[in-house]
């Protein structure tokens, strides 16, 4: 029992740690966006965790950050919201696990896309392993993985770790690099 609730304890301490604060939007800030799935992409290439904050910047009395239930987010409805805040900046923690919708209440800012719909999960993913082991190749000079030419792969093959860019992983055998 001890240990489950020291577990707990760190989990809880290194979600704290770990919480991050969101710019929505990032470069484009909380506006009438150029088009309406501006803040649905922004979104998707977040994951929010219980104890991140989002930052909503915007123009004081153009525009407001309201959060409103689902249905309301759907139809932008403005009559019955959570909270509506009109001073930038607005700073939103997410304290627990839930989908959280926001809108715009303003003008026709909802129906321009000035909306955004998170997922807050209660704790962060484990992270994906940084590096990536080299494929078996069986020996010899006629392999399909080999560059033409190349001599085999011997035990002293040296992965590098793939590039956050790069499409697929660069190895080196026998001072040959080949991409897998």
């Amino acid at each position: 029992m001890r240990l489950i609730i020291v577990t707990m304890i760190a989990l809880l301490l290194s979600n704290c740690i770990n919480a991050a604060t969101y710019m929505v939007g990032d470069g484009i800030n909380w506006v009438e966006p150029p088009t309406t799935t501006i803040y649905s992409i922004w979104a998707s290439t977040h994951v929010f965790a219980q104890g991140d904050v989002l930052v909503f910047n915007f123009n004081s009395g153009i525009h407001n950050v309201a959060e409103v239930t689902k249905d309301a987010y759907k139809k932008c409805n403005t009559s019955s919201l959570i909270s509506v805040h009109y001073k930038s900046p607005v700073r939103i923690s997410l304290h627990k696990r839930s989908i959280r919708y926001f809108i715009s209440t303003l003008n026709n800012d909802c129906q321009n896309g000035q909306k955004l719909a998170i997922n807050v999960l209660q704790y962060l993913p484990p992270p994906l392993p940084s590096t990536t082991l080299p494929p078996k190749i069986a020996p010899g000079l006629d392999s399909p993985a080999l560059p033409l030419g190349a001599a085999a792969p011997n035990s002293s093959t040296i992965p590098l770790a793939p590039s956050r860019n790069s499409a697929a992983p660069l190895y080196f055998y026998h001072g040959v690099s080949f991409l897998i």
